[in-house]
């Protein structure tokens, strides 16, 4: 509340000042303050999880991993849609653009020092947060897209200037460069105000995602350069990474945003779009495993129908359903509407947090990075303290027993590895949809059926990436491409194509006709 006064007296101010302020006909311009440049900044955050900040688009990322599924159409279970990422130019023009104002703000003599900078915490301090922040973003890009402009971003104004792209191989050694630099310029000493949306200003939690981030672009080398990788991978976890569910980077909506999931699942306005419910493959992976965060993740109760406990106990794994994802019509997936679970609550509350990167994702990656032998580490610690920590951010009950079953005890060796793997795809739930993507493309983690729709239009396999959005008005898509697209494996600016570390070749399966008809409930 504090921070939303303070935000709608700022624009006041603004808006008084240009009206007012006025000097032999020249409106006297309005110094901007770094703590309002990063909280806008912040604010796209949600479009790692579901490839937009807000509901305007479908939730691909979610789609794409066997996490969510739609419920009245068959829309996007085609997989020909999206094929470009229109979000790229957006990224670029608001979250991108503030933070590199923030770090010019802070290392111009002439700026550096004045109240509307310094009001939001040291120049270190600023500088270290907006290039780790940076770096996310980025990340993101070049994960779904491949090569991406990074070295010459904002070296002029949008009228004037065609940047020239990277190389993804590039892309990942200047940001694991950029952020090994900011992890020396924080200052422990001190913290960030106002506007740290992420942190509360915490620095030593900056610390942890600034290396966390370094891990998890180093173990995406681990077939195409592993010698860089361990290297990389090595020094970011010795700096430390994330180790407990409260280190990790949520988004918490609110003031800026509506939370994208209580407006398509749980606003009750009349006409509202109830169209996103849990996919099939995750619940029935996560029953066969008898996973207790099932309870945390979804609700019996459906969005159509009435769902009575006589029939559907809360307690039983076998009460929960999903729907298959890419159904051959409209009918085929409302057959499935009197059945099929509901997102928790957890997540439809207009002020709910996103689990952006969550601590478990990292202490999961760790144990990989120790069971490739990258670090001097036990991965079976590692796997199961990634576990605990899903299960604390979820308030999930019974770790302790989920650990120590069968089905989950650790196994050693390549069968580990699958675990780990499965259990980091089962912990990034509603999280970095972009992560997760990559994971599957890497490990072929889990098997991901696709259905009779985009069968029907012979497409038999998940996008591996996105296409360059071709129509944008942004200096960073207009430009042209041509020698990026050369590092797409030859595969051209197409979902077919394939982003530099991925080689990978992911295993074709089809959703059978049995997952394709609802089920019988006696």
């Amino acid at each position: 509340m504090l921070y939303a006064m303070k935000k709608i007296s700022f624009l006041l101010l603004v808006t008084l000042t240009l009206l007012s302020c006025k000097k032999d006909n020249v409106v006297e311009e309005v110094p901007a303050y770094t703590n309002d440049l990063f909280a806008s900044a912040c604010d796209y955050l949600p479009c790692l999880v579901f490839g937009s900040p807000d509901d305007s688009s479908a939730p691909w990322l979610q789609f794409w991993n066997g996490y969510l599924s739609e419920s009245e159409s068959n829309r996007y279970g085609r997989l020909d849609s999206p094929s470009q990422y229109t979000w790229i130019g957006s990224i670029y023009n608001n979250p991108l653009k503030n933070l590199d104002r923030i770090i010019r703000m802070n290392e111009d003599p002439d700026q550096k020092d004045l109240p509307n900078v310094l009001a939001f915490g040291s120049n270190d301090n600023q500088i270290a947060a907006a290039k780790t922040l940076e770096a996310v973003y980025y990340m993101f890009l070049t994960d779904i897209l491949g090569p991406i402009v990074l070295t010459n971003a904002f070296l002029g104004e949008p009228d004037d200037h065609t940047p020239a792209y990277d190389t993804q191989s590039s892309v990942f050694s200047k940001l694991n460069d950029i952020l090994t630099g900011a992890y020396g310029q924080f200052d422990g000493s001190g913290k960030l105000y106002y506007s740290d949306l992420i942190y509360g200003g915490d620095i030593s939690k900056w610390k942890r995602l600034n290396a966390s981030i370094r891990m998890l672009l180093a173990i995406k080398l681990s077939d195409v350069d592993p010698a860089n990788g361990k290297v990389r991978f090595a020094r970011a976890y010795y700096d430390g990474g994330m180790t407990v569910a409260d280190d990790g980077l949520d988004y918490a909506y609110g003031f800026s945003r509506r939370n994208y999931l209580y407006s398509r699942c749980a606003n009750g306005s009349p006409g509202a779009a109830k169209d996103i419910v849990p996919n099939m493959i995750l619940v029935e992976k996560m029953k066969a495993l008898e996973d207790y965060r099932m309870f945390s993740y979804f609700d019996i109760e459906g969005y159509m129908g009435v769902r009575y406990e006589s029939v559907f106990p809360r307690e039983s794994f076998s009460s929960f359903y999903g729907t298959p994802f890419g159904l051959a019509s409209d009918s085929d997936v409302a057959s499935f509407s009197g059945y099929v679970s509901s997102i928790s609550n957890k997540m439809l509350t207009i002020n709910a947090s996103l689990p952006i990167i969550p601590a478990a994702r990292i202490i999961l990656t760790e144990a990989e990075a120790a069971y490739r032998g990258w670090i001097s580490a036990d991965a079976k610690q590692l796997y199961e303290n990634g576990i605990r920590a899903s299960f604390d951010w979820w308030d999930a009950f019974g770790v302790a027993n989920y650990i120590n079953s069968p089905r989950i005890a650790y196994a050693g060796g390549n069968e580990g590895f699958k675990q780990i793997v499965l259990q980091r795809w089962i912990a990034s739930y509603l999280s970095d949809g972009a992560e997760a993507w990559s994971d599957w493309r890497r490990t072929d983690v889990p098997e991901m059926p696709v259905g009779p729709a985009a069968i029907d239009r012979g497409i038999d396999q998940y996008p591996y990436r996105l296409g360059f959005c071709s129509n944008s008005s942004s200096p960073y898509t207009k430009v042209s491409f041509s020698d990026a697209v050369n590092d797409l494996r030859g595969y051209g600016d197409t979902p077919s194509g394939r982003v530099w570390w991925d080689v990978m070749e992911n295993t074709k399966t089809t959703l059978t006709p049995e997952q394709c008809t609802p089920p019988v409930i006696l």
